[in-house]
């Protein structure tokens, strides 16, 4: 075959080299900032669909993303604990140093710290055990508590159950 008959693959250079560190640090760095994966695809220049194929076909890529996402939902989560339970926030600390008798400063500091408390957030808790707790879950939805469907409890048999289960 002449030379120019050869079959090449065609088409431009690709923009990143998509299984790189820096590449890969730079998705890192956008997720972590709340970016989905099409603001992601815009902010570094490339198609979102683009974007999408790279992530079925290069598991680094993927795994970059899911790293970081834990990483900010696991933030989230802690501040959205503290929400819910209130407690105490520095609001200022001011220091200053101290004087002699004479007015003259001294090396000594004193520090003065304002604080206040934060109210615990009744939507926040609510939230918080819709998600985390079933019992909690169950009360939201208006449904009774499970019974046990076991006559064993854990010092036998429970006769009253039994009594029950077996009138006629």
């Amino acid at each position: 075959m002449a030379e120019s008959q050869k079959k090449s693959k065609g088409g431009r250079k690709p923009k990143y080299d998509y299984r790189s560190e820096e590449f890969l640090s730079l998705v890192e760095s956008y997720a972590k900032k709340g970016f989905t994966d099409k603001e992601i695809a815009c902010a570094i220049g490339i198609a979102p669909q683009f974007f999408s194929e790279k992530k079925s076909e290069i598991p680094e890529l993927s795994d970059v993303l899911s790293r970081a996402r834990s990483a900010i939902n696991a933030l989230v989560r802690a501040k959205f604990l503290a929400m819910a339970l209130g407690g105490i926030k520095t609001k200022s600390v001011t220091r200053r140093r101290l004087k002699d008798k004479d007015g003259n400063l001294l090396d000594e500091t004193e520090e003065c710290v304002v604080e206040t408390e934060l109210a615990p957030s009744l939507s926040a808790q609510a939230t918080w055990l819709c998600h985390h707790d079933p019992d909690w879950r169950r009360v939201q939805r208006g449904e009774e508590p499970e019974e046990e469907d076991d006559i064993h409890s854990d010092k036998g048999i429970d006769i009253e159950k039994w009594i029950k289960d077996n009138e006629e």
